[in-house]
């Protein structure tokens, strides 16, 4: 049997980041589509804890973005040090989407550059259906997320 949570907590991953030349547009700021990656990359770095990329697709278990956003709120340059946050709120429950909220900050500064939010789906690739309830192998791995 399986133990779950009483109650929903937030679960947070911190990424270090450090932009490249070659991200930069030709204002010679960070292209708004990197932020993206960088979200995708703190997305997979806690999701890593609940099932191995490997797994997934040993499993047939893809996970579609649905969602995406992204306010840039100051410039990023080429060679900034950033910390990227990427918190996730583990529920009791699974509700078909996981909602990932991201937090991008200039770590020498403390300044908040960028925030934006990532939702996930997860489907079944050889059905091409949503998984409506998580395998038990991986809730008890969601529930157990620190």
């Amino acid at each position: 049997m399986i133990e779950h949570p009483n109650k929903p907590r937030i679960v947070k991953r911190k990424l270090p980041i450090r932009p490249q030349f070659y991200q930069t547009d030709m204002m010679g700021v960070i292209h708004n589509s990197e932020f993206f990656r960088w979200f995708e990359e703190g997305r997979l770095q806690l999701f890593a804890d609940i099932v191995s990329f490997e797994e997934a697709m040993r499993d047939g278990i893809v996970l579609p973005v649905v969602r995406n956003v992204c306010d840039y709120l100051k410039p990023v340059r080429y060679g900034d040090n950033l910390i990227l946050t990427t918190m996730h709120e583990v529920r009791v429950e699974y509700e078909g989407r996981l909602l990932f909220q991201h937090s991008l900050a200039n770590s020498d500064t403390k300044v908040e550059l960028a925030v934006g939010e990532t939702v996930v789906t997860l489907v079944d690739l050889k059905t091409g259906r949503l998984i409506r309830e998580l395998p038990d192998r991986i809730k008890e791995r969601y529930w157990a997320l620190k």
